[in-house]
């Protein structure tokens, strides 16, 4: 036996190891085999038909019933209700935000015109207390007059503050609601 294994030879094609050939078997080829045999090329192997696997058929699933459903779960009302809720609160809120930006645009542009307007205002308002127009004007009547080098002026500044305003004051009712006003404050002096 220990000389069978030793005269056995392996036809080998890289590290797969075939059908082993006795000394035997390769005498009694002939030298055609052999050379097939002997040659490093690869013999084609007959094509393999697929095997015909039986058919499987399913299994049969157990019918399930289906239940009915039952009352609806007041949670799900509850949730159902909150969202809605909060989705219109949402729709408000975004409501009011854009009639919000629209007032403030319509304002800003309302500050732009009275900024412009109280510019102009100003202006007018200083050329009224122009001092140069309101010399001009007194030393053209007479009530003023010009003092000449060898005049001293003295301005007197002791007494308070005061302002008198006659314009329209002896006409209609303001006139009656000052007369009954200066009659009540004589009398309690």
């Amino acid at each position: 036996m220990a000389e069978q294994k030793r005269s056995r030879r392996y036809r080998t094609y890289g590290s797969v190891a075939y059908q082993p050939e006795t000394e035997q078997e390769s005498v009694k080829t002939s030298s055609r085999q052999r050379q097939v045999r002997g040659n490093a090329a690869r013999r084609p192997e007959p094509a393999r038909r697929p095997r015909i696997t039986p058919r499987k058929r399913p299994k049969a699933r157990p019918e399930i019933r289906v239940r009915s459903q039952s009352a609806v779960a007041p949670f799900a009302v509850v949730g159902l209700f909150s969202v809605l809720a909060c989705t219109l609160l949402l729709v408000m809120s975004m409501a009011q935000l854009a009639v919000a930006n629209h007032d403030i645009v319509e304002l800003r542009g309302e500050l732009a015109d009275l900024q412009d307007e109280g510019q102009t205002l100003q202006t007018k308002y200083e050329l009224v207390f122009d001092l140069e127009s309101i010399e001009k004007l007194f030393l053209s009547d007479g009530s003023m007059v010009r003092a000449t080098a060898g005049q001293t002026v003295y301005l007197d500044l002791s007494a308070s503050d005061s302002v008198i305003y006659y314009d329209g004051a002896g006409e209609g009712l303001s006139a009656l609601l000052q007369r009954a006003e200066q009659y009540l404050t004589d009398l309690l002096s």
